[in-house]
């Protein structure tokens, strides 16, 4: 095996163990919120568990001094863009599948490219723009627009998760921005603060609801296995290029499928695979044209 095959391998495996341990830590927040617990609750202790998490391994990896932030502007914005897309994240997941929660969420390459090319002026170009129209219409065919008419409430769930995939997608522009000038370790630690705060307000605000032991383990463990996830992730755009390893996050739709049968026996529909399918695809297309046209620049 080359030194090349190995980095990749290694890759492969870190990417797909932290996106596993992603959507184990959706599935214990869904948990934890369909057992009773509050926004607040949720980002309070997942933000504290989260940063304790992180500030560990920064410690035993020796690199704490990556902690050490250059500019809180930018790493403000980046925890605004973070909470506010968890925020409405709660909202819905008690309300609706994992794998449906993914098909909305995974529009955010689409929606990073579209508005990449509105506000930094990126050329977006025939190829792209037609992976992007392709994959928003994989997301209407997954969700289905009958279900969501039949169900009057469910816009509201479908409508706080297309708000949180914005400001996932808001996210990862002002990262764009952030991350020339501070550390990856900074750009995950300090916005999780800011969550932190926003919990903390929430909970003074409209009290501290008694949770049980397993509710309050449960946040706990998916603030924790966020931030493992983080640094897997972190560890496989090392040893990779970007765009051999985002591929592999499309991962969460099996493994937010599997989960939610496991735990809820929730069953995908022909719609949801078909959909996911094609999101899927228009994704992974997206992603290899990046990395020709990246490859293409560096030549030229």
């Amino acid at each position: 095996m080359s030194a090349t095959t190995h980095h990749y391998a290694r890759a492969a495996a870190f990417a797909l163990t932290g996106f596993t341990l992603w959507s184990i830590s959706d599935a214990l927040l869904k948990l934890a919120r369909t057992a009773g617990a509050s926004e607040g609750e949720a980002m309070l202790i997942s933000g504290i568990s989260g940063m304790m998490v992180l500030f560990v391994i920064a410690a035993l990896r020796g690199q704490v001094r990556k902690l050490q932030p250059h500019k809180w502007t930018g790493l403000l914005a980046l925890g605004i863009c973070q909470c506010s897309a968890f925020v409405f994240w709660l909202v819905a997941l008690p309300h609706m599948l994992l794998v449906k929660l993914y098909a909305v969420a995974f529009m955010t390459p689409m929606t990073v490219a579209s508005l990449a090319a509105l506000f930094l002026k990126e050329h977006l170009g025939i190829s792209r723009a037609t992976a992007i129209v392709v994959g928003f219409a994989g997301v209407i065919v997954a969700l289905n627009p009958v279900t969501i008419v039949r169900h009057h409430d469910a816009w509201i769930y479908y409508g706080a998760a297309a708000l949180s995939m914005l400001g996932t997608a808001a996210q990862m522009l002002t990262l764009r921005v952030v991350s020339r000038n501070e550390s990856s370790e900074c750009t995950a630690f300090y916005p999780r603060s800011v969550l932190l705060i926003a919990g903390a307000v929430a909970c003074a605000g409209g009290g501290f609801p008694a949770m049980t032991p397993p509710v309050f383990l449960e946040i706990c463990g998916s603030g924790a296995l966020a931030s493992i996830g983080w640094a897997l992730m972190s560890q496989a755009y090392k040893n990779a290029p970007a765009a051999a390893v985002a591929p592999f996050h499309y991962s969460q739709m099996l493994t937010g499928a599997f989960l939610g049968y496991l735990i809820w026996d929730s069953r995908p529909d022909i719609w949801l695979v078909m959909g996911s399918a094609i999101i899927i695809g228009s994704g992974v297309y997206l992603i290899l044209h990046e990395r020709r046209a990246s490859r293409t620049m560096i030549r030229g």
